[in-house]
């Protein structure tokens, strides 16, 4: 077995069908990558794709033939033997690419039907002279299953598989990775595992992977040019720059930065914000390992490069996600907001195969040992340091901390985060579970849990609606505008 021991440079570009055509190309051609995520499934876009199939049309965005077509003449893969993995891994010896050879790309972007884009995509490149190597997942849509599995009634469903599907098509010499919609960090992570070669066993090492593609899988977040982010750079084109890369070292420590060009700014508050999207307790279950939120490090090491160190990864988890997703309903009173439900489906159930670039049939194994995951809380009871004073003034929360809002299952954590371990100190005695009820109408009836994450300096507040019930659209959403009684020394400006 080889690996390669310089980082894996790896951007991410949250496409849409919206976008312009040469969104992508423009992203590679302002940065030096070794492989380039290309994310284009929302829910809305995924409830879009089955409503197309249904009436005929393909299962797979049909966007990312335009945005790969643009870019044809920069994809490559890189030499052989600079990189690979064994047994039960990417299985192979060759992975990551090099920027003198070309970029890869991973997409989930297959939705429904990865098969179909991957045909596709080598026609297209076939009429445009170049042999293009594609390897594609199976789509791991249950559809037909979701009563079964506990789903009900929806449009669409899917079991959300891990990174070594990815990493053993990469291994085998894909310059194309299709996929269906996969588990949000799977894109990264999978990359990360081919490029250094990590077999299932190397669960720190995942985890800090699993780390750096929740952080990426919010796009232009990392660079905080997006309304969901509290950093303070804003702007009109995220498609234009603002999109974040990451370096991944191979023991899964990171830089998250962005390419010069770009729009926006990576700094310790937008990374944080992204680590909190969709987070609950203390650890953070992928298919492949469970993540410790609470052994992360994040250090400013200088402009738009942010470090991210530290990780410690669990055994992976007994079950994967399986969701399922519909219009109306639960969703919302237009009747077409998106709804989902999630539901555990045991690993012997979820494995999954990929298809080669030679067209062989592979199978991916699932992860020979699992263990429960573990409670929320954190192992060490955390102690509160020296709390700010000075005369209590009347502001706003966000004029102190950030918030962040993400799904977590079937219902939501509201994430409040600060920059200093005394703003922390006094959070984290400010923002109980009953403040929490005061500052947030609509919590009632709902089972609330509170987490603290000291190491992110975050209160996190997961809340889930009874069963049966919809969660209310935009809950918490204004909490950064409730008005609390503040210390003066945490304000830099009375307001």
């Amino acid at each position: 077995m080889t690996t390669s021991p310089r980082p894996l440079r790896i951007g991410n570009v949250s496409a849409s069908r919206t976008d312009r055509s040469s969104a992508t190309a423009e992203f590679l051609a302002a940065a030096s990558l070794d492989v380039l995520a290309l994310d284009m499934l929302s829910d809305e876009a995924m409830l879009d794709l089955a409503e197309q199939r249904a009436t005929g049309g393909p299962g797979y965005e049909r966007a990312a033939l335009v945005q790969i077509g643009e870019c044809l003449d920069r994809l490559g893969a890189g030499r052989a033997g600079e990189g690979g993995a064994g047994e039960n891994g990417a299985g192979g010896n060759r992975a990551g690419g090099n920027r003198a050879g070309g970029v890869r790309i991973v997409t989930n972007a297959g939705a429904l039907d990865p098969a179909g884009l991957a045909r596709e995509l080598r026609a297209l490149a076939a009429d445009k002279g170049v042999e293009l190597a594609v390897a594609h997942l199976d789509p791991g849509e249950v559809t037909d299953r979701a009563p079964a599995l506990g789903l009900g009634d929806v449009d669409v469903a899917t079991v959300r598989h891990g990174a070594f599907g990815i990493a053993r098509a990469l291994a085998a010499g894909a310059v194309v990775v299709v996929t269906g919609r996969v588990s949000r960090e799977a894109l990264v992570a999978g990359a990360a595992a081919a490029h250094h070669g990590w077999t299932p066993s190397a669960l720190d090492a995942l985890a800090g992977s699993v780390a750096v593609g929740h952080v990426l899988s919010g796009g232009p977040g990392a660079t905080g040019v997006v309304d969901s982010t509290t950093d303070v750079t804003r702007t009109t084109d995220p498609v234009t720059g603002g999109y974040p890369i990451a370096e991944i070292a191979d023991d899964g420590c990171s830089v998250i930065t962005r390419h010069p060009s770009a729009f926006g700014s990576v700094t310790v508050g937008t990374v944080t914000d992204q680590l909190l999207d969709g987070v609950a307790g203390a650890r953070y279950a992928a298919p492949d390992v469970v993540l410790r939120l609470d052994s992360l490090r994040l250090a400013q090491e200088g402009t738009d490069r942010v470090r991210i160190s530290g990780a410690r990864g669990e055994q992976a988890p007994p079950v994967v996600a399986v969701v399922g997703m519909s219009r109306g309903g639960q969703g919302g009173a237009d009747g077409r907001r998106p709804a989902r439900v999630a539901r555990p489906l045991p690993q012997d159930e979820s494995g999954h195969t990929v298809v080669l670039p030679d067209g062989a049939r592979v199978r991916v194994p699932v992860p020979r040992e699992t263990a429960p995951i573990g409670p929320g809380e954190l192992p060490v009871p955390w102690s509160a340091g020296a709390v700010p004073g000075g005369e209590p003034v009347t502001a706003t929360l966000g004029s102190v901390a950030g918030v962040r809002r993400g799904v977590v299952g079937r219902g939501v954590n509201i994430a409040v985060w600060t920059w200093d371990d005394s703003a922390f100190a006094w959070l984290a005695g400010e923002l109980t579970a009953e403040r929490f009820r005061e500052l947030i109408p609509g919590l009632e009836g709902m089972d609330t849990r509170l987490y603290l994450l000291p190491n992110l300096r975050a209160v996190n507040l997961v809340a889930r609606p009874p069963r049966g019930e919809a969660l209310r659209p935009g809950l918490g959403a204004d909490l950064a505008a409730a008005r609390l009684e503040i210390p003066g020394e945490l304000l830099e400006v009375v307001p």
